[in-house]
C-alpha cells in the first residue's frame, strides 16, 4: 500500500511527491533491521571461523556476550520509559508548550530547553 503522507502522496508540491516516493521504495526494497542483525552475527561468525576458532568457542562466547548486555538494554528502556513519563505529566507538559513562546532567544533558549541542558553535560 502506498503512502500518501501528509498531503495525499502522489498530489501536492514536488518535494512532497519526491519524499512520498522515496518512502514508498523504502518500505518496499529496504530490509528491517533484524536483517542488518543477523546479517552482522553472521559475517562476525565467518570471521572468528576464518581466524581458526572453533564453532563451539565461537557460540560460547556469543551466548555468554548476550547476557551481559542485557542489563544495559533494561537501564535504556528505564531511561526512555522514564523520561516520557516525566515529559507526558501535566506540570512539565504545560512547561514545554510554554518555552517556544517565552521571550528567551537564540542559544539561551537551546540552554532553557531539556535537551540544551543534557548537551552541556555531554561536553
Amino acid at each position: 500500500m502506498p503512502n500518501r503522507g501528509l498531503w495525499g502522496g502522489r498530489h501536492g508540491p514536488p518535494l512532497v511527491r519526491a519524499g512520498a516516493l522515496l518512502v514508498d521504495l523504502c518500505e518496499r526494497y529496504f530490509p528491517d533491521a533484524f536483517v542488518f542483525a543477523l546479517a552482522a552475527v553472521v559475517v562476525v561468525f565467518a570471521g572468528g571461523l576464518l581466524l581458526g576458532e572453533a564453532p563451539k568457542t565461537l557460540v560460547t562466547a556469543f551466548g555468554n556476550g548476550f547476557w551481559v548486555l542485557i542489563p544495559f538494554t533494561m537501564q535504556m528502556a528505564l531511561i526512555i520509559v522514564g523520561g516520557f513519563v516525566v515529559a507526558s505529566s501535566p506540570p512539565v507538559a504545560r512547561l514545554i508548550r510554554r518555552l517556544p513562546r517565552s521571550r528567551v532567544r537564540g542559544w539561551r533558549r537551546a540552554l532553557a530547553s531539556p535537551g540544551g541542558r543534557a548537551s552541556l553535560l555531554t561536553e
